[in-house]
């Protein structure tokens, strides 16, 4: 019984190495390349090692930073992912937008007519729990008649939030 567990498990393991291999043996390689090009070059001092010294960790670097940005155990993209998922918790832009314009509603989807207005911008990270309008901070502005608060999330999109006058 323990022996065939032991097979099993060392078929497991072969199959996850050979998993593995396939998906990072350039790296791997690059690695190995490397290693073995600069301790010949502490050996020997040959010029010949540089091209291969450089291209390796040229590699190896590329691929250090592609793994980091995306799906490394160090990626702090992966963990804001994850913490997003898990909580009611998410980063928007927060826009005021002071004008004298009462028919703002209206014309705000032209992008020159909402350029020519007094906008402001803040990231904020809104609790989806909560109230929404509660968590952004009305600033008064006695020059304009009216504040009106969107929300920008990542995607660019746009919602409305409050009116205020």
């Amino acid at each position: 019984m323990e022996r065939e567990q032991i097979e099993t498990i060392k078929l497991i393991m072969l199959k996850n190495l050979k998993v593995f291999w396939e998906e990072h043996w350039l790296p791997i390689s690059s690695l190995i390349v490397l290693i073995v090009s600069c301790q010949l070059f502490n050996w020997t001092h040959s010029g010949f090692l540089y091209l291969p010294m450089f291209v390796s960790g040229w590699l190896v670097v590329m691929f250090a930073l592609k793994y980091k940005s995306e799906n490394s155990i160090f990626s702090s993209k992966k963990s804001t992912k994850n913490m997003q998922q898990d909580t009611s918790y998410e980063t928007y832009t927060v826009l005021r937008v002071y004008t004298n314009d009462p028919n703002f509603q209206e014309y705000m989807q032209n992008q020159e007519y909402f350029h020519s207005q007094h906008v402001q911008m803040e990231n904020r990270v809104i609790d989806h729990n909560q109230d929404i309008e509660s968590q952004i901070m009305f600033i008064r502005k006695p020059e304009f008649a009216f504040c009106y608060h969107l929300l920008m999330d990542r995607k660019n999109e746009m919602y409305f939030i409050g009116e205020y006058v």
